[in-house]
């Protein structure tokens, strides 16, 4: 007889939460197959057409996060994103300053935006 090695689990099934599925729906967005073939007609049009996206999706995200009553990543948002943030607008005058800050920021927001994906996952509570 031949032992199976796979994995054997009880399905679970999960209580429905409109705002993490709403977040998922952001975050699971793939817009990367039209992406190519706009930026080849027109690239700056498309780097507008992501800031506006970004504009209008990191309230939306925010908002559920706080509904989420996810607290900890607001904190992590304000601190590692909108801080700086307004730091280059108010105090940096240099412009090479202010260029590598901007960039630096929108590094650390993409890596919010990142470990934000591969975290909300496990906020699923299980039906019993």
């Amino acid at each position: 007889m031949c032992h199976n090695p796979k994995k054997v689990g009880l399905p679970f099934t999960f209580k429905k939460n409109p705002d993490l599925e709403k977040l998922e729906k952001i975050l699971e967005a793939d817009f990367s197959s039209n992406s190519p073939t706009i930026s080849y007609i027109n690239p700056d049009g498309l780097a507008n057409t992501w800031i506006l996206i970004s504009t209008i999706s990191t309230p939306y995200i925010l908002w559920l996060l706080f509904k989420l009553k996810k607290f900890g990543w607001l904190a992590s948002f304000a601190v590692f994103v909108l801080a700086p943030f307004l730091y280059n607008y108010k105090m940096i005058e240099n412009i090479n300053a202010k260029i590598l800050v901007s960039l630096l920021t929108v590094l650390i927001w993409g890596i919010f935006l990142f470990l934000l994906k591969i975290s909300y996952k496990e906020w699923r509570e299980p039906e019993f």
